[in-house]
């Protein structure tokens, strides 16, 4: 069975994306716990991804072009003004970071989300919004979203035992549901503008003002930030804006080559690595067999479904000469 190269190399770059993604969880929640509000953490996250790709913008010649391109192709009604509104799909992911992260740790964040975003993705792909076009659902496919689920149950059932609050996995797996219709959404926007600088500013651009709207409600409501992180000994808590331009830069691209689910599959290699590692270097974290079993349980899922097809070999023609 031959792999086209082009598709080894999107779903190489979309797993490192994905390794980044736990880092990100990690710092996001513990900008929030320095902070003291998980929103406000959010949003300062994402707020220095806006100005990270507002520096951008400001050299790339190609992104400004792209930005052009968008700007005619929404007047001319070939994207629509929904289409930009992706970003808020990031933001959910951030806010499930900054509000569970303390509460459940990366490796339980990650198997709730992951499910959200398979669940998500099965449902994106059977519609035409990603720009592949629609990917109909397989036997292949359902099998291994179930097996993944059963991971996550899994995981999700010793985490009660540990007074895990019963909603706190329900914001992941909103969060993972979400990202799968950002990821159409924001390849729809590298497709129009032919960049992925341009359509990850868009993101940052729509995902930051949501979120600084939710920062005003919750100011209204009387929270205020503890304390600002101290530089430079907490200089990492603010990389969670950067690892997100990577992973929305790196999606953008690739979903038009692997498909929404496929981009999800690859991108969770790579977080479910990256999760255990983020884990069991943080003081206090413990990994249990439970959890180890769950992650196994859910990378068997995501091997099952994204496995391709078998090419059927194509029927030779017997050609009879007359006698």
């Amino acid at each position: 069975m031959r792999v086209d190269g082009t598709i080894l190399l999107a779903g190489a770059a979309t797993a490192f994306a994905g390794f980044l993604m736990a880092i990100q969880s990690r710092a996001n929640g513990s900008l929030a716990g320095v902070i003291g509000s998980g929103v406000y953490a959010a949003t300062l996250s994402f707020f220095g991804g806006l100005i990270l790709m507002a520096l951008v913008l400001a050299v790339s010649s190609g992104a400004r072009r792209g930005v052009g391109r968008l700007i005619a192709d929404l007047r001319g009604g070939a994207v629509r003004w929904w289409m930009l509104l992706g970003g808020l799909g990031g933001s959910t992911v951030v806010l499930a970071q900054a509000l569970t992260v303390p509460l459940i740790g990366v490796s339980v964040l990650t198997m709730s989300f992951v499910c959200g975003q398979l669940l998500g993705a099965l449902v994106v792909d059977n519609t035409a919004l990603p720009p592949s076009g629609r990917t109909p659902p397989s036997v292949r496919r359902h099998i291994g979203t179930i097996v993944v689920l059963a991971g996550v149950v899994l995981v999700s059932v010793g985490g009660f035992s540990r007074g895990i609050p019963l909603w706190a996995p329900l914001v992941p797996l909103l969060a993972g549901s979400l990202t799968s219709v950002q990821a159409a959404l924001n390849g729809r926007v590298r497709e129009s503008s032919r960049s992925a600088i341009t359509a990850t500013t868009v993101n940052f651009m729509v995902g930051f003002l949501f979120l600084l709207a939710c920062s005003a409600a919750v100011w209204a409501a009387g929270t205020r930030v503890d304390r600002l992180p101290q530089m430079p000994g907490e200089a990492w808590l603010l990389v969670g804006g950067a690892l997100g331009v990577v992973f929305i830069g790196v999606t953008s691209t690739t979903v038009s080559q692997l498909g929404v689910l496929l981009v999800s599959m690859t991108s969770l290699f790579g977080n479910l690595l990256s999760s255990l590692v983020v884990d069991l270097l943080h003081p206090g974290a413990t990994i249990t067999i439970t959890t180890i079993a769950a992650m196994t349980c859910v990378l068997i899922g995501v091997l099952i479904a994204s496995w391709p097809r078998r090419q059927q070999p194509p029927r030779r023609t017997v050609v009879t000469r007359p006698a």
